[in-house]
């Protein structure tokens, strides 16, 4: 079956960065890929853009305000009968401290660091783009 059949998920993807450190948040157990760590970001709603996406996502799983720039990329993966889509969004933090809101912990990781962290597999290709533009 080609990834044309399956539903595809519009999710928006928050690469939030403060000069060579981005922002990760790490899974809550009970969740898909539980315990990994990855980028804030979810669910597009069918009536917002992309970049309202972003900035929702961020402020309800990290509760930080974050002002979203140019999309960096994005990858489409099948996953259980369906295609997940990342819309990976570089921003930068406004206001607030991020703090585990919808995940169980969040924290600045330098770009060279990301590699050592365990994301789900379609993260690859965003990380070595990062330690390729920033690193």
């Amino acid at each position: 079956m080609s990834d044309k059949e399956f539903p595809v998920i519009p999710c928006g993807v928050a690469l939030i960065r403060e000069g060579h450190r981005f922002l990760i948040a790490q899974r809550k157990e009970g969740d898909s890929f539980g315990s990994l760590w990855e980028f804030p970001g979810g669910k597009k709603n069918p009536e917002e853009t992309f970049e309202e996406c972003v900035a929702r996502e961020v402020k309800e799983e990290v509760d930080l305000e974050v002002t979203v720039h140019e999309k960096l990329m994005d990858i489409r993966r099948p996953y259980h009968e369906r295609t997940i889509w990342l819309n990976f969004y570089l921003c930068s933090p406004v206001s607030g401290q991020p703090k585990p809101v919808e995940c169980q912990k969040v924290l600045w990781a330098d770009v060279h660091e990301l590699a050592g962290y365990v994301f789900p597999p379609a993260n690859e290709r965003v990380i070595e783009k990062l330690k390729a533009l920033f690193g």
